[in-house]
């Protein structure tokens, strides 16, 4: 890190109570959970109805994505695109098994008024876009990546790269679940299990939450969290 000690805000420089097991973050919202092009449809037009209600001008949501692990150089397919919308809902859309993403879905994803937070998302979105074919050029001008986010916000060296644990542990004192067992399970399957389905949004919550706690220090950020 650039800055030394002193530099920092407090909260990043107390030091966290030391508990016997470790404070995992977790979703204790709803989980909207939908493996059918019309569903998946349906659930789009949920949320669009949301953000046209909003009085806000851009809403923030909580964006990651997960796919079946290869240990080889080919990438697979898309799986299952989690959206966090606030902390009491959350959606997964499994899309392993979807041919084409449905047009509402793809004009959700490249809202003007929807900025999507995220580690390293932007990844993600060009893969959706190689995947299903569609132009995701909409979100690629409205993401909010937090390891830039934070270094800008807090100063420290544009260079410094952030993993989502790491920015937990530094922003919020807790810890992510990363159990290996459910990152690299099979993603593929439509049938989650409740595991995979906590740990799927929990990431897209921690997202949003991580967003939520830097524009307190953001000074420059005129947008509303809603």
């Amino acid at each position: 890190m650039a800055n030394e000690l002193q530099d920092l805000p407090l909260w990043m420089t107390e030091k966290p109570v030391i508990n016997k097991t470790k404070e995992f973050i977790q979703f204790k919202g709803q989980i909207k959970q939908c493996i059918y092009p019309n569903m998946l449809a349906s659930y789009a037009e949920e949320i669009l109805n949301k953000i046209e209600s909003s009085k806000i001008h851009k809403v923030v949501y909580g964006f990651d994505m997960e796919w079946p692990v290869t240990y080889n150089r080919k990438s697979n397919k898309t799986a299952l695109i989690q959206i966090c919308i606030d902390h009491s809902t959350c959606y997964l859309f499994h899309v392993y098994h979807i041919i084409k993403l449905p047009s509402i879905f793809v004009y959700l994803i490249n809202h003007p008024r929807v900025r999507w937070s995220g580690v390293c998302i932007k990844n993600d979105f060009l893969k959706l876009g190689r995947d299903f074919t569609v132009d995701v050029s909409g979100a690629l001008s409205n993401i909010i990546d937090l390891g830039t986010y934070t270094n800008k916000v807090l100063d420290f060296d544009s260079s410094t790269i952030w993993s989502m644990a790491n920015l937990v542990q530094q922003l919020l004192k807790k810890d992510v679940n990363k159990d290996g067992n459910i990152r690299i399970s099979s993603w593929d399957n439509t049938t989650l299990d409740q595991n995979q389905c906590m740990y799927a949004a929990t990431d897209a919550f921690i997202s949003l939450i991580l967003y939520e706690r830097l524009k307190k220090f953001d000074k420059e950020d005129e947008l509303q969290i809603n």
